[in-house]
């Protein structure tokens, strides 16, 4: 993993919005999945107040990293910050979005369908993703195992709780989510992680340095041949 140390919170948006315009400049039709969350939400902020033109955006294709599920909103809990904070002003077409249908009556057809659309979109090309305070990975939580493909999970309560600590709470939060899968995520061909805050150093150190095992799912990263870690001084920091 090449660890990438950012002198605060706003630089490591600058930065984040910059590899991300990089990347789009290399490939317009970029597949990428995309996460919520008050990291990203900085990162979001900065590719609006640089995009006088939203034209670069026409081709990106993009997926979610995780959703909540009912009775969470239907249309999508971490969704609707995506599509509030990025999707909307940057006007990527609506056939180019990739939501997961957590209002479905049978999630794992649903998830086995989100697969098939990653492999028909040519795989992803990036993931970009936070760090759970446990180590979580998107919404993998510790124990699963580190094969796992898209599914369904329950999430622990300290995750839950940890949600509701958001400024921005967006309806009702469910323990239940879908989440790409550790899997699916060490598939695409590049993985950038934004972490910041005090709270995450514990997780970012073992995920930099300990052993691989699902007791820590942001561990499996070391085996990503191509992987970004952005960091704040405060995550950092022994």
């Amino acid at each position: 993993m090449e660890l990438v140390a950012c002198s605060s919170a706003q630089d490591l948006a600058r930065q984040a919005a910059a590899l991300f315009l990089d990347r789009l400049r290399a490939k317009p039709e970029l597949a990428m999945a995309l996460p919520a969350g008050r990291t990203p939400r900085a990162m979001y902020g900065e590719l609006a107040a640089g995009a006088a033109d939203p034209s670069p955006f026409a081709r990106l294709r993009v997926f979610a990293v995780d959703e909540l599920c009912p009775p969470a909103p239907a249309d999508g809990y971490f969704w609707r910050q995506i599509r509030r904070e990025f999707l909307e002003w940057a006007r990527v077409p609506r056939l180019q979005q990739y939501p997961f249908r957590v209002d479905t009556e049978d999630l794992d057809a649903m998830c086995r369908e989100y697969e098939a659309a990653i492999g028909a979109a040519g795989g992803l090309d990036l993931v970009m993703l936070g760090l759970g305070p446990n180590g979580h990975l998107a919404s993998n939580e510790p124990g699963g195992t580190l094969d796992s493909r898209t599914r369904s999970v329950d999430l622990l309560p300290a995750t839950v709780d940890y949600i509701l600590t958001d400024a921005v709470i967006q309806g009702v939060v469910s323990a239940r989510a879908v989440t790409l899968g550790l899997a699916t995520i060490l598939e695409a061909h590049e993985v950038m992680v934004l972490v910041s805050g005090p709270h995450k150093r514990p997780a970012l150190r073992a995920m930099l340095e300990g052993p691989v095992t699902p007791d820590l799912p942001a561990s499996v990263l070391q085996r990503h041949p191509r992987c970004a870690v952005l960091a704040t001084p405060d995550a950092l920091r022994p």
